[in-house]
């Protein structure tokens, strides 16, 4: 059975879902919910939001296997990290890829994309 998380939709979005959970895997891809942030707030936003994704499913950081970041402007990388190694468990880090990636909303400055076991 798979769990959809979260939905967006509407007139000028698309309509998708959040995240997903199945007995093997949780997925959650989010952009920030209030963009006039920079990146390490729109990070930090984010990175939130899958805390509470993964709590509802019974999960958390610990349990996170991948993560998948597209900033806006690689340069912005180094805001990332640090948001980013203060937010994950020393001892429990996810494999990670960032790239950089021209969002389709211009104020969307990072997009994440977290997979754990439940």
């Amino acid at each position: 059975m798979i769990t959809k998380i979260g939905r967006v939709g509407g007139p000028r979005s698309p309509s998708i879902h959040l995240g997903a959970a199945c007995p093997q895997m949780i997925s959650s891809c989010l952009t920030a919910p209030d963009k006039s942030g920079d990146v390490a707030a729109q990070t930090l936003q984010i990175l939130d939001v899958i805390d509470g994704h993964l709590s509802d499913q019974g999960s958390g950081r610990e349990k996170l296997m991948m993560v998948q970041v597209w900033l806006a402007d690689i340069r912005e990388f180094a805001a990332f990290r640090r948001i980013w190694n203060d937010w994950i468990l020393p001892d429990h880090p996810p494999a990670l890829s960032v790239v950089e990636a021209a969002a389709s909303r211009r104020d969307s400055l990072v997009e994440i994309r977290a997979y754990a076991a439940p």
